[in-house]
Order: structure tokens, then C-alpha cells, then sequence
């Protein structure tokens, strides 16, 4: 596999995010003496925002989702990395690997919690939501990333925990790789994200270094 540029996802795949995101949704619904298991969370909350207020009409959905954003900015410096990532980071920098990031967090998010890591200074770019080039599936966040570093689609590889990582991957041309660990389960729909048909699949982030 040729691969001389590689586009990261951050929530799920670096960083152990999520996990942020659904202690910050348990920690209101309690606060309203509301009570829903993990797997309800991730499925009735996490994804479709307009939706859920139709779903739940007598919950302040807009104040929950906003302290649940509150409680991720507060505590996005403690968030774990996912085994072995600095590691592979060093690794692949070493095999003169350009390395960037796309994600839908926030940019104030993103910088955050990289910096509690130390992890800019492996990055040649990061798009961020909020900086005006769209959200995942929709590739040009992708495109803006191969102008700004002077990659090819063809020798670039996208790798995400979410099925919106491999189809925008897959739209603007670039090899894709699924990061499957078990810790992610809880977050996504393993079936589905695998009949999408990424290139490969991975369930330890170092197995990127034989990848490449």
C-alpha cells in the first residue's frame, strides 16, 4: 500500500472523547431525575439533534445538549488517548508520513485536548467544525486538507471510528481505514460501519505503522 499522507479523525480514534460526551449527558439527565442506560444515550442523543426534541417534547433538549457541551470543554483535558497513539504518531513522522487531522469538534475542543497531549507538533494541518469548510460525509474538509499539505487523494489514507470518516474518505478518493476497538462499541453500529467497506480495519491504532 502506498501511502505517503495519512488524515486522522480526533473523537473516537485519538482521543477517548466520547466517553466525555456521555458522562456529560448522564450528569444532566440526573440532574432532572431522568434515567437512560448507556446504549440509549449513544442512540437517542448522540446523533440527529434536530430530531430529538420531536422524540422528547417535554425535555429541554437545548439545555441539555448545552450543558453536556459545558461539561466536555471543562473536562476535554482529561480525556485518555486511545493505546499506543503517540507512539504510532512518532512512528509514522519517522517513515516521513504527512500527518493531519479533520474532525467536527470545535476548534477551542480540538485545541484543548491536543494540547493536553502535546500533539500539534505532529500535525502538518487540522480543520476543525467550526472553521468553515463543512462536516463529515461531506468531503471538502478533506480536499481543503490535500491542497494546504500538496497530497493526492490516491496516496492518502483516512482513518475514523464513524462511518462518516469512510464515506467522505471514499468520496474524494482516498484509501480508507476503519478503527474498530472494542472500547468503541458502546458508540457505533460495528455491522453497519463494516458493510460500508473500508479498504482495512484496525482495532489497535499502532497497527497503522504496518499499514503504511
Amino acid at each position: 500500500m502506498n501511502v505517503r499522507s495519512i488524515i486522522f479523525d480526533w473523537d473516537g480514534t485519538l482521543a477517548k472523547t466520547l466517553d466525555l460526551w456521555l458522562e456529560g449527558f448522564q450528569r444532566s439527565f440526573e440532574k432532572r431525575d431522568l434515567t437512560f442506560q448507556p446504549n440509549e444515550i449513544v442512540s437517542e442523543f448522540f446523533y440527529n439533534y434536530d430530531k430529538v426534541q420531536e422524540r422528547y417534547p417535554r425535555m429541554d433538549f437545548p439545555a441539555v445538549a448545552e450543558e453536556t457541551r459545558g461539561h466536555v470543554h471543562q473536562e476535554v483535558h482529561t480525556a485518555s488517548l486511545y493505546e499506543g497513539v503517540q507512539d504510532t504518531l512518532n512512528a509514522l513522522k519517522n517513515k516521513d508520513i504527512t500527518l493531519s487531522l479533520v474532525t467536527s469538534s470545535a476548534r477551542k475542543l480540538l485545541n484543548k485536548g491536543m494540547g493536553a497531549h502535546r500533539l500539534e507538533e505532529f500535525f502538518a494541518s487540522t480543520v476543525a467544525g467550526d472553521d468553515g469548510y463543512g462536516h463529515k460525509p461531506d468531503p471538502q474538509p478533506f480536499a481543503t486538507t490535500l491542497e494546504r499539505v500538496g497530497a493526492n487523494a490516491s496516496e492518502t489514507l483516512v482513518i475514523g471510528d464513524s462511518h462518516v470518516d469512510i464515506l467522505a474518505g471514499q468520496a474524494i478518493g482516498c484509501q480508507t481505514c476503519w478503527f474498530a476497538p472494542s472500547h468503541n462499541r458502546l458508540f457505533h453500529d460495528f455491522d453497519h460501519i463494516r458493510s460500508i467497506g473500508a479498504d482495512h480495519e484496525i482495532s489497535r491504532i499502532r497497527e497503522l505503522v504496518d499499514l503504511t
